[in-house]
């Protein structure tokens, strides 16, 4: 009798990704490419038809973020094993992938010997991040993260806005909001408000 296969579901809207994919799964014996999908509304059609063993989540889809599907997938099927492949490996993006739900995150530039290894940890239960996402989480996680709260005020002051006006789209009184402000310049440590944007930038903490 032979061994069951690994299910595959890939998830990337480039067809040269897709196709070079569907070459590294055809020369391992216990892995199988069940379907692809172009786009975040496809792969969460596809996955309850199909599935799979693994999903391949790209982390940048042209619809929704490749971490919300992970999330809409893992509350719909808890069972769903997720693979975050993404270009952006900061600390930030990589913990919201986890938080998600997703069981591993690799870089868009891993090679085919370690995708293997983490689709196959996966299958099998194992939570998979290549040893420097592992150190940059584990780093995350030793310092202090701002609040949704903080992080919003800090992305409408990225766009500019005034107190004020921050007050007036947060529904918040202008002395709260002069609060949120003093904890973000001394949660990262910045001098003004523009070199908080940067560091928070800089850091993954905030994605423009």
């Amino acid at each position: 009798m032979k061994p069951a296969r690994i299910r595959i579901l890939v998830v990337d809207d480039h067809f040269m990704v897709r196709l070079g994919l569907r070459g590294a799964f055809a020369a391992e014996a216990d892995l199988e490419l069940v379907g692809e999908a172009r786009n975040g509304a496809e792969a969460l059609a596809l996955f309850p038809r199909l599935r799979p063993d693994v999903t391949l989540m790209d982390g940048i889809l042209p619809d929704i973020h490749g971490v919300e599907v992970t999330q809409r997938l893992v509350a719909q099927h808890p069972g769903a094993h997720i693979i975050v492949v993404s270009i952006n490996e900061t600390a930030e993006d990589i913990h919201r992938a986890l938080e998600a739900g997703a069981m591993g995150y690799l870089p868009k530039s891993a090679e085919k010997e370690q995708l293997v290894r983490a689709i196959r940890a996966v299958a099998g239960g194992e939570r998979f991040l290549p040893p420097e996402l592992a150190r940059r989480v584990a780093e995350r996680n030793l310092r202090v993260t701002l609040s949704a709260r903080e992080t919003e005020v800090l992305v409408l002051i990225a766009h500019g806005r005034a107190n004020k006006e921050i007050a007036a789209v947060l529904n918040l009184s202008e002395a709260t909001v002069k609060t949120h402000i003093a904890h973000i310049l001394a949660k990262l440590d910045a001098p003004d408000r523009t070199r908080a944007v940067t560091l928070a930038i800089e850091r993954g903490l905030l994605r423009m």
